[in-house]
């Protein structure tokens, strides 16, 4: 009776924790964020996706302005939700569509867009293919979330909830990868004599960090083209604003890594420099990092 006792103790206790492991989980959900007229970011874009897809012709500028605000109230009021105006707890669960792989459309450019806000440097074009799969399920791993690759109401609600690219200090990406950058960065490759796996790797990461923009803010220190920190020894924030010395810091480092390591994929490499939480996202961005490579070229004159 006494081992029987026992054996009912411990397995009472590890219920409670796994209780007390959910409640936590339940606790830590993001909220769904509260957006008004006069926000700007990548939220204001996805939810303009959300409201295209559910039939709407709205602008996507990623600008919450009076059109949006109207198209946000008949939304509402279609819905029998109180009508402000405010796309916020009662209004993003209406909005936002299951996605997985193979769907396509608004909703699909919606996730894509809220998933570049946390780096993955996708391309916005409707299509859940296999890199928004694994972008998607990346971002899942690290959310603590089923790692299923389908962006349903949970997922949204951490992809829109967390800060990423326009969180946490305001920074806001842009959607278009800025020519000048592009054109610096390739430049600087050219001057060194990277191999093709390298500059691939450092238009990776530039798609991945930034989306090639050059950023003045970021996670914590981090600016530029790469996120690079001085807090981490990447040199004076003006030496880091500075693409052309952004970039030479990168590649020699990445020139080092493929040298030691032939058999690194691209991404690889661009992990072994960055060092990011996220090391799958580099490879997953390589299509996109390939076209801004072409359009780099198209830039210098080849």
């Amino acid at each position: 009776m006494f081992r029987v006792l026992v054996a009912l103790t411990v397995v009472c206790a590890a219920l409670a924790a796994l209780l007390g492991l959910a409640a936590q989980r339940a606790t830590a959900a993001p909220a769904w964020p509260a957006l008004a007229q006069g926000a700007t970011g990548a939220n204001v874009t996805t939810a303009q996706h959300l409201l295209r897809g559910q039939g709407y012709d709205i602008s996507v500028d990623g600008d919450f302005g009076p059109a949006t605000e109207n198209t946000v109230l008949t939304f509402q009021a279609s819905k029998g939700y109180a009508a402000d105006g405010v796309i916020g707890a009662e209004t993003w669960p209406g909005l936002i569509v299951t996605v997985r792989q193979g769907s396509t459309g608004d909703a699909v450019a919606a996730a894509q867009t809220a998933l570049n806000k946390h780096g993955y440097g996708l391309t916005v074009d409707g299509r859940f293919g296999p890199a928004t799969t694994s972008a998607v399920t990346d971002f899942q791993n690290g959310q603590g979330l089923t790692a299923d690759g389908v962006v349903g109401p949970d997922t949204w609600r951490s992809l829109v909830g967390q800060g990423g690219g326009d969180g946490g200090g305001g920074c806001t990406v842009p959607s278009d990868a800025d020519p000048e950058v592009l054109k610096a960065v390739y430049r600087k490759a050219v001057e060194l004599g990277v191999d093709d796996r390298v500059l691939l790797a450092g238009f990776e990461a530039g798609v991945v960090e930034s989306n090639m923009n050059n950023l003045d803010c970021g996670d914590r220190d981090s600016l530029g083209v790469f996120q690079q920190r001085p807090s981490q020894g990447w040199g004076t924030p003006e030496q880091i604003m500075d693409v052309a010395h952004a970039s030479n810091s990168f590649f020699t480092r990445a020139i080092n890594v493929g040298q030691a390591h032939p058999d690194y994929s691209a991404g690889q490499v661009a992990q072994a420099v960055q060092i990011s939480a996220y090391p799958d996202r580099y490879d997953a961005a390589e299509t996109t990092a390939r076209a801004l490579i072409e359009q780099a070229r198209d830039l210098v004159g080849g």
